[in-house]
C-alpha cells in the first residue's frame, strides 16, 4: 500500500502466544493475520475511525478460530530513491528517537486494554503480552521491522491520563499538571 500511495497505515494482528525456546520465562507472540481498521491516512499522519464498525465482527471471526489481538503495527516509511525502492533511516541513530512520546502513548493504551492475566497478582493482571511494532527504515536504507513494549510505568502514566505529547519535540512527552481533582 505505502509504495503505490506514499501514505501510512496501521493494523492490529492477530495470533498467539508461544513460549520462545531459548529465553527463560520468554515469549513470543506468533501473528497470523493483520487486520487494518477503517482509517485515514497521508505520508505523516493516520487516522482510526472510531468506532470501528466492523469491530464485533472481526472479534467474534478471532475468537472462532482461536486468535487474539497480540499487537499493532504501523508504517512510518519515507521514500529514500524511488529508483532502487529504499527508504530513509531516521529512527534509532543519534540525532532521532526509537518511539515518539505519541507512539508510547498508543502503546500504553493498547496494553493498558490487553493486560496480561497472571494468578501470582491481587487483581488477576501485571503488565502486557502485547507488542508494537514499527515498519520504517533500517541502517542499510531496507524496509524494517521493530518491535517495542512500554514499561509497566508508561502503561500507569497513560491510564491515569498523566502524559501527552509534546507539540514541538515528538521525542518528549509533557506530564500534566495535578489538581485536586486528579
Amino acid at each position: 500500500y505505502w509504495r503505490r500511495s506514499g501514505n501510512q497505515r496501521i493494523g492490529l494482528l492477530f495470533g498467539r502466544y508461544e513460549a520462545y525456546d531459548g529465553v527463560p520465562l520468554g515469549i513470543k507472540a506468533v501473528v497470523t493475520a493483520i487486520y487494518e481498521p477503517p482509517q485515514k491516512s497521508t505520508e505523516d499522519m493516520v487516522e482510526l475511525e472510531m468506532p470501528d464498525p466492523n469491530e464485533s465482527k472481526i472479534i467474534s471471526l478471532c475468537q472462532k478460530l482461536g486468535l487474539k489481538c497480540v499487537g499493532w503495527i504501523f508504517t512510518d516509511l519515507i521514500m529514500d530513491d524511488m529508483r532502487k525502492g529504499t527508504v530513509k533511516h531516521f529512527r534509532g541513530n543519534a540525532k532521532t528517537f526509537y518511539l515518539s512520546a505519541e507512539e508510547c502513548i498508543t502503546a500504553g493504551y493498547f496494553q493498558n486494554i490487553y493486560k496480561n492475566y497472571t494468578r501470582l497478582s491481587n487483581d488477576g493482571f501485571f503488565g502486557s503480552k502485547f507488542v508494537t511494532v514499527v515498519v520504517t527504515g533500517d541502517s542499510n536504507n531496507q524496509i524494517h521491522f521493530e518491535a517495542y513494549q512500554v514499561s509497566n510505568q508508561c502503561e500507569a502514566l497513560v491510564r491515569d491520563g498523566c502524559i501527552v505529547p509534546t507539540l514541538d519535540a515528538p521525542e518528549l512527552a509533557y506530564i500534566r499538571e495535578s489538581t485536586n481533582d486528579k
